[in-house]
Formats: C-alpha cells, sequence, structure tokens
C-alpha cells in the first residue's frame, strides 16, 4: 500500500528555522551554553567561542553571509533567554516546540508594530527605522539590529524567532524583499490586532 505524502499545507515551513533554534534554547540552558552564544553578538563575523554550540546544527552548505545570519540570530536569542543560573530548566517559548498558528506572517515589521501599539517605540521612531533598514546591507543590518530585538523583547514585545531566522538569512540574496514584507507586516497590522493580541503569549 503506497503512503500519501503530507498536504503541503499541513507542512511546517520554518521546521529547520524552528529546530535549530530550539537547539540554540538548549544550549542557553547552562551558564557556559549561554555565554558562549552570546558571545557571538560580540563580533558575528568571527563567532569562533559559539562555534562549539552551533557549528553542528548550521547546514554546510552555508556561505559566511548567511552562517553570519545564524549566529547572529543564535547571539539575540541568547542574550535575552532565561538566565540558567535562575532557572536550571527554562521552558522553550512555544513557537520553538511547535507551529503557533499565523507565527509565521509575524515578522519584524509585525514585532514593531506590536511596540507602538504598546507604547514601548513611538510610531515615528518605527518609521525612521523601517526606511533605514529597508535601505541596508546585511553587514549594516548586523550591526544596528541586536539594540532594536533587545529593546523590543525589555519591552515583553514578542519575536518569532524562527521566522527571524528565515528572514536574516534571505536578507543576504532578496533584502528589498525581506524589508518589503517588514514594511507591510507593519502597516498591515491594524487589520490583525484581535488576533495579535490573542497570541502574546504564545509567540514571546
Amino acid at each position: 500500500m503506497s503512503v500519501e505524502s503530507p498536504n503541503a499545507a499541513e507542512q511546517d515551513p520554518l521546521e529547520h528555522q524552528r529546530a535549530f533554534m530550539l537547539h540554540v534554547h538548549q544550549q542557553c540552558s547552562t551558564p557556559g551554553g549561554r555565554a558562549a552564544v552570546r558571545s557571538a553578538l560580540i563580533d558575528p563575523h568571527q563567532p569562533f567561542r559559539a562555534y562549539e554550540y552551533l557549528l553542528n546544527r548550521i547546514p554546510r552548505w552555508t556561505n559566511r553571509a548567511t552562517e553570519r545570519a545564524y549566529v547572529l540570530t543564535a547571539g539575540m536569542y541568547a542574550e535575552q533567554a532565561p538566565n540558567p543560573r535562575l532557572d536550571r530548566k527554562p521552558k522553550p517559548p512555544a513557537g520553538l516546540t511547535a507551529p503557533v498558528e499565523g507565527d509565521r506572517w509575524r515578522n519584524v515589521g509585525w514585532s514593531l508594530a506590536r511596540a507602538v501599539h504598546g507604547k514601548v517605540l513611538s510610531e515615528d521612531t518605527v518609521k525612521d527605522r523601517l526606511l533605514l533598514m529597508s535601505r541596508q546591507d546585511a553587514d549594516a543590518l548586523t550591526r544596528d539590529l541586536p539594540p532594536l530585538v533587545a529593546r523590543l523583547r525589555a519591552g515583553d514585545v514578542p519575536v518569532v524567532w524562527p521566522l527571524l531566522l528565515r528572514d536574516l538569512t534571505r536578507w543576504v540574496d532578496h533584502p528589498t524583499d525581506t524589508a518589503r514584507a517588514w514594511t507591510r507586516a507593519y502597516y498591515q497590522y491594524d487589520h490583525t490586532t484581535k488576533t495579535a493580541t490573542a497570541t502574546t503569549e504564545e509567540t514571546s
């Protein structure tokens, strides 16, 4: 008897990114692991200390720019991860263990809209930042994105980590398309506010 392949609509488009970020979460469950992964933010071009914890989960075929996207996302997550000295078994966000309905659309633009809605950031600041990012190459984004993500998480604004990883790897070859998706998500947020509000805890 033949076995039917899963329906494409039922497959998880972020499966690989979700698995990688869950691995990052697990590495951050010890003080040494979290410190090593977090050190990648010092210089994502030379993440030698983080390699021990990340390299076996980064596809071998990736070029240097794509590898940097993996390392950068992992470093940003580690910076915001629970302190394992205080919580020995931190629970991973729901979005790392299984798909959350709609999370593949909740990109950086969506998070920035949440920040404005929650008065974490001003509307003018966010609009200026979106415009700036739309003109940046991967090097500039690598420099400017970590403090922005830190600001969002400090304000309890949800970030969908697997989607962020997917977008940063896409930025290498498709920066304009990715920036457009972020900008569209920001300006379309008002149409999905009720849905977004209902899923805050699932995606943070």
